[in-house]
């Protein structure tokens, strides 16, 4: 699905020193404009949490709280170490101490593979059976969008790496909405999920590896996640 919307772009003169100095660079970008697409995380967030009486809902990585007070439920819970949210600790040691359950989680903390994983299988572990995990930035446009560490303001990271191991995940269902820099959701189909682990095959991949390898995950336009989201029964 993501083909595309591949570019490449014109050769320049810089192209062969930014080649030596990142390891990431890649002439290839996918030509998305996230504006031309009239859906947002706190859109698809919203539709799920309407599918639970008294939603109790966990973010994680708050920032300015654009998405966590946009989102209209009473029990909810932010976590970020420096803003936002109603919780002032890293999600590391939250989940060490929590003991709460949740039916709907939003991850859009630090934007690496390592911890994003680390936040994805400790929510899963705290999230009920026909819950939903939401995950942001799944979609990096570019090598410099994808680069770790980050490099310019907009910073997608390399968190799309989960998504390799969530495809191969049993107990799940999961797919990628092609909207807002790409939001990841997970349906958890069984009470307990093992999160499959391919780290040692996956670490070191770069965004070049994402441009081949994406064709394997499921794409959906927004219009069309969003009436799958909705159109799940009330629990």
């Amino acid at each position: 699905m993501l083909k595309k919307y591949y570019k490449k772009i014109n050769k320049q003169e810089n192209h062969q020193k930014l080649g030596k100095q990142y390891s990431n660079f890649c002439d290839t970008v996918i030509n998305i404009d996230w504006n031309k697409i009239l859906y947002n995380r706190i859109s698809f967030i919203s539709a799920a949490t309407k599918k639970f009486n008294d939603c109790r809902y966990l973010e994680i990585g708050c920032g300015e709280d654009t998405c966590f007070k946009s989102i209209p439920v009473i029990n909810k819970i932010g976590v970020d170490p420096q803003m936002g949210g109603n919780v002032r600790e890293t999600s590391d040691n939250f989940f060490k101490k929590n003991k709460k359950e949740f039916d709907v989680i939003f991850i859009d903390g630090l934007h690496i593979y390592e911890q994003c994983r680390k936040d994805v299988i400790n929510s899963l572990k705290v999230l009920n059976k026909n819950g939903f995990i939401f995950l942001h930035d799944m979609i990096p446009r570019n090598w410099l969008e994808e680069n770790v560490p980050r490099l310019q303001p907009i910073w997608s990271g390399n968190v799309w790496k989960v998504a390799l191991e969530l495809i191969k995940t049993k107990g799940i269902d999961f797919f990628i909405i092609n909207a807002d820099y790409g939001i990841g959701v997970i349906k958890k189909k069984k009470k307990n999920v093992v999160y499959h682990d391919d780290y040692e095959n996956i670490k070191n991949l770069k965004f070049k590896d994402f441009l081949n390898l994406n064709e394997n995950i499921k794409y959906i336009e927004a219009e069309h996640a969003y009436k799958l989201i909705s159109l799940n029964k009330k629990t």
